[in-house]
């Protein structure tokens, strides 16, 4: 039993042997028109000439107006079709283009956080500290107390002041 093709099949004027067809075709179809028009005008040459007569000039100048819309038609299409590849891949580099300044703005992100993080713990150490800090400040006001005194003390005794005057 024969598996069937998987994914999508292309069927278009660029695909496969149908442009083959694209080629051909439009030559094929004069060629085949000058022949039909050879055939009359020898077999029955009255009738012919008289059907020419009775048409005018019109059929000839629809077919080379034909020709020449199919050739304008084929390179539009060309164009076209060259253009939106074109939009195509742009798009796709700038999907491309987006991912990777999400990428970056991510990155950012978790640099702030591990930034925000450690002020964090740098605020934290610090209200922790600040007990001690403000326990060793007090303990340095008794400590010049002291020495207030201490000095004092020497001052009056260098000035000879007797210790009952203290104010």
């Amino acid at each position: 039993m024969a598996e069937s093709p998987k994914g999508e099949v292309a069927i278009g004027f660029r695909a496969g042997w149908i442009r083959y067809f694209r080629i051909w075709l439009p030559p094929a179809g004069l060629v085949g028109g000058a022949i039909a028009i050879t055939q009359l005008i020898t077999k029955r040459p009255q009738e012919g000439f008289g059907l020419l007569v009775a048409w005018g000039p019109w059929p000839l100048i629809a077919l080379v107006g034909l020709g020449i819309l199919g050739t304008f038609l084929n390179r539009l299409s060309d164009t076209v079709q060259t253009t939106f590849g074109s939009v195509v891949e742009s798009s796709q580099e700038s999907a491309r283009a987006h991912g990777r300044t999400a990428d970056a703005l991510q990155k950012l992100a978790e640099q702030g956080s591990r930034q925000a993080e450690e002020t964090r713990r740098l605020a934290i150490y610090a209200g922790r500290e600040l007990g001690a800090i403000s326990e060793r400040m007090d303990g340095q006001d008794a400590v010049l107390a002291r020495i207030e005194h201490m000095m004092r003390g020497v001052k009056k005794r260098i000035n000879g002041d007797s210790d009952d005057d203290r104010t």
